[in-house]
């Protein structure tokens, strides 16, 4: 899968989280959402666009491709066409950047015994890891949107014309019959024209630098940035690795109380064979 693809639904994601934190989670029964210039990359969701001249190139090709993959001749565009073109695209560019800087993100791992993440973002393993469930039906319903980070280390171009691409070939499979004024009328649909513009907003707030790759990160996107009150639909299991952070009773007090069919999972490093050992764990109040 590609940085482009949504992730395979349904989705499980891990997310780690200091004592503190994921206390004040279950409290509120909420998850949260961060802008992408609070995350932890210098550099998150900061770009520049693509020359115009790029721009035109990728749609001519593009169009030229499926007139030929049809029988038709090569198609050339006219360069006096350029202007015209360049100020669509500046204000598509300047509404996706508008965009992106609203969105919610949500930072996710992709399993739960990963040292690194233990020690950096729960406290050395004072602190917690959520396993959490999404269906297709719940991100939906919240209208997220599943996506892959891309590490490079390469200046961050973003061409819009890459996702239309995309998406242009796929309605182009799907319609093997229609010409291709006929493609164009369906490309401005409302469906196509959402399917483009989530695609090129994830790729823009989901490249990170190679500094962060050792993460493998996984990523639900939101509308907008803030907390969602969606904890107990997708909370499936909390893992921990030790119980002497300053939060653990509240927070299993908090489980307990009011995330009762939440499992929980105790993991234990070993040094000899280097491996990581996950046991079930059961809970009960005692009365004293």
């Amino acid at each position: 899968m590609n940085s482009l693809d949504v992730a395979i639904e349904p989705l499980t994601c891990f997310k780690y989280r200091s004592g503190e934190a994921a206390l004040r989670c279950l409290e509120e029964g909420s998850l949260y959402f961060a802008r992408p210039d609070s995350l932890n990359d210098t550099l998150e969701a900061k770009f520049d666009y693509a020359e115009p001249e790029e721009f035109q190139r990728v749609f001519g090709q593009t169009m030229s491709e499926i007139s030929q993959r049809r029988g038709g001749s090569a198609l050339f565009y006219d360069p006096d066409v350029l202007p015209e073109m360049s100020q669509a695209n500046a204000t598509e560019n300047q509404r996706l950047r508008t965009f992106c800087d609203g969105m919610g993100v949500f930072s996710a791992a992709r399993r739960p015994d990963h040292q690194a993440m233990w020690a950096y973002y729960a406290e050395n393993g004072r602190g917690v890891c959520f396993e959490l469930a999404w269906t297709h039906e719940l991100m939906d319903k919240y209208q997220l949107w599943p996506v892959d980070v891309l590490y490079s280390g390469q200046p961050r171009l973003h061409n819009r014309a890459h996702d239309w691409r995309k998406a242009f070939l796929e309605l182009a499979e799907e319609h093997p019959g229609a010409t291709l004024d006929e493609l164009r009328q369906l490309s401005l649909e409302e469906n196509a024209r959402r399917k483009w513009g989530i695609a090129t907003a994830a790729r823009a707030v989901s490249t990170k630098h190679t500094d962060w790759a050792h993460e493998n990160e996984v990523r639900l996107l939101a509308p907008k940035f803030g907390a969602i009150p969606l904890l107990a639909e997708v909370l499936k299991c909390v893992h921990y690795v030790r119980t002497d952070g300053g939060e653990w009773g509240p927070i299993m007090q908090q489980l307990y109380t009011n995330y009762p069919a939440v499992e929980h999972v105790y993991w234990q490093f070993s040094h000899g064979a280097l491996n990581a050992t996950a046991t079930p764990m059961e809970f009960r109040l005692i009365p004293v």
